[in-house]
């Protein structure tokens, strides 16, 4: 019996690993993206505490030293803050690039995948009607032989 092979496969398996190296791009920026997510939400968070702190500072007794040590404190969540909303901004746009790229790999390997599903049904009907044929044969000669 023949074996069925896909003239393509080598193709199919390229398109497989291409999808898998961009599925893989695509987790790394989405978990970069989380990490910077967290590190921003640690940052407001930090500079919510330090607001708090400074303005229970100023209701009680306290020197300017501490109180200006405070207000670079929160310059400096300030401009990390805003450097980390740019890196957010960049890395959702990198991810829904990387998006847009994965789809376009997975689309390229679906396709093949969908010509090779397309070749082996064919195969097997061909196969099939092979088989019937050497049954009718079978069935043909029998009978000749009764007769």
């Amino acid at each position: 019996m023949k074996k069925f092979v896909f003239r393509l496969e080598t193709l199919l398996n390229h398109r497989r690993n291409i999808e898998e190296r961009e599925r893989i791009k695509f987790s790394r920026i989405r978990s970069e993206l989380l990490a910077e997510l967290n590190h921003l939400e640690m940052l407001e968070a930090k500079q919510a505490e330090t607001r708090s702190e400074l303005a229970s500072e100023e209701s009680g007794k306290c020197d300017e030293r501490e109180i200006s040590c405070f207000c670079r404190f929160l310059d400096r969540l300030s401009r990390e803050m805003a450097v980390s909303r740019e890196r957010v901004t960049r890395l959702e746009q990198e991810l829904e690039a990387q998006k847009q790229i994965m789809i376009e790999a997975s689309r390229d390997k679906k396709m093949i995948e969908n010509l090779r599903l397309k070749k082996q049904k064919e195969f097997l009907v061909s196969l099939e009607r092979q088989e019937q044929k050497s049954v009718d044969e079978l069935v043909v000669t029998r009978f000749a032989l009764k007769q």
